[in-house]
Parts: structure tokens; C-alpha cells; sequence
């Protein structure tokens, strides 16, 4: 008989008391919700848990639909990828094309750089080079092109590919904080200040009583215009 994987019950059993519990385990049945020995009228404040006992233990049975599940993994994974490399190959961004931009300052010959800029890692996003990952949602309800039966080996798939982007963007952020380190190191060993680098303004009355930031100087990281900014801060006193 086929079954039916549009629908999967979760199953939560906790401590025998059916007051609060500290420990909670939880299982996932394909199949319909075995029985309760008895359903309780309390309610856990969404629509789609019932309460009740099974086996002498407080049971709280919730239907999920495992396209809706499926949907969100594919969100969350395509969030994290943007925010390693951007949306594409022809315009990256993110922390890969962050990481890039600060190899190649590092290696600024004005600032003690050898002018050879570290190759980067791969551009590689998952949702684009896997043909595995590609499907569609309706509606965020109804996958299509992928058969019900595979719902779940796709779902639990795809939550490892989570993990492995999360891990994949904690590496990439570590290799940027070093590189920004380093890059600050070489200012100060030339006598500029890292702060010169950043943007500056402040806030200001404008137009209907809003308050507007007024910008006074941009990002740079060119060594003279940030050796000019120092010579004024010098002058000015600051």
C-alpha cells in the first residue's frame, strides 16, 4: 500500500508526569498517529498538536505537511548561500567577494605588500551546481517534479546540506576577520589609522522635522587618500 508522505506525525513523548517535563524525545511516524489511550481537551496554542496519553506518558501528537518543511530548508539554504557568495557567479558578493576585496588590500605594495594576491576558495553554490536541488514550489504547498516518496530522503538531504553551509560560512567569516586583522596591522605599521578607512558623517535636521545622516567622508582603502586624512585629523587637532 503506498504511503502517504504529503503528511508525517510527530510524535512527542515526555515524562510520565504530566506536569512540566525537563527531558523530551522526539519521534517521526510516516504513517497515521498511532491511538491515544486518552486525548486530553488542553490545548498547546497551535491548531495542529493534540494533547493527550499513550503508554502512561503525556503525549503531544502534531501533523506537519513535509513539503512546507522542504520549502523552508530551501529557503534557509538559499539565504546562507547568498551570504557566502552573493546570488550569482557574474556578480558575487557576500563573504567571498568581502574575503577578495581584503586579499587584495593586503597585498598593496604601498603598504608592504607584495602585489600577489591570494587565490581564492571556489565560487560554489549548491542550489546551482547540484542538479538534486532543483525543484519547484507552489505556493510554498506543493512540491513539483518530486514524487512523494522521496519528500523525505530530499528533506533529510537538504538539511545536511544546511550544515554543511552553515560550517562553510563560519570558515569564510574566520578567514575574514583574519585577513581584516592583518590588513589593520599594516596600516598601523605605516602610520595610518584603521578608523580612516571607514565612512563617516552624523545626523542632521532635514526636510518635515526628519532627521537625515549627512555623510562628510566615503570607505576608502587608497594609502594617500588615507595619509591626507591624517594630516588634516593632525592639523585639525583631533
Amino acid at each position: 500500500m503506498k504511503r502517504n508522505f504529503a503528511k508525517v506525525s510527530l510524535m512527542v513523548a515526555v515524562s510520565a508526569l504530566l506536569s512540566s517535563c525537563a527531558s523530551k524525545e522526539k519521534s517521526v511516524s510516516l504513517a497515521e498517529p498511532e491511538k491515544l489511550d486518552r486525548q486530553y481537551v488542553t490545548k498547546t496554542g497551535e491548531k495542529s498538536e493534540v494533547v493527550g496519553e499513550k503508554g502512561g506518558s503525556l503525549v503531544i501528537q502534531k501533523k506537519i505537511s513535509l513539503e512546507e518543511d522542504l520549502s523552508k530548508v530551501r529557503d534557509n539554504i538559499e539565504e546562507t548561500e547568498n551570504a557566502i557568495y552573493g546570488t550569482n557567479r557574474q556578480d558575487p558578493g557576500g563573504l567571498w567577494l568581502k574575503l577578495k576585496e581584503c586579499r587584495r588590500k593586503i597585498t598593496d605594495p604601498r603598504l608592504g605588500g607584495n602585489g600577489v594576491v591570494e587565490a581564492m576558495e571556489k565560487w560554489e553554490k549548491i542550489s546551482v551546481s547540484d542538479p538534486e536541488f532543483k525543484y519547484r514550489v507552489e505556493d510554498k504547498k506543493k512540491v513539483v517534479a518530486v514524487s512523494e516518496e522521496h519528500l523525505e530522503d530530499r528533506l533529510s538531504r537538504m538539511k545536511n546540506v544546511k550544515n554543511i553551509l552553515d560550517r562553510r560560512y563560519g570558515e569564510f567569516k574566520e578567514r575574514l576577520d583574519l585577513c581584516q586583522e592583518k590588513y589593520e596591522a599594516n596600516l598601523v605599521r605605516h602610520g595610518l589609522d584603521p578608523e580612516d578607512t571607514k565612512p563617516k558623517g552624523e545626523w542632521v535636521d532635514g526636510p518635515g522635522g526628519y532627521r537625515v545622516w549627512k555623510m562628510k567622508q566615503g570607505a576608502t582603502d587608497s594609502p594617500e587618500e588615507l595619509m591626507r586624512r591624517k594630516q588634516i585629523r593632525e592639523k585639525n587637532g583631533e
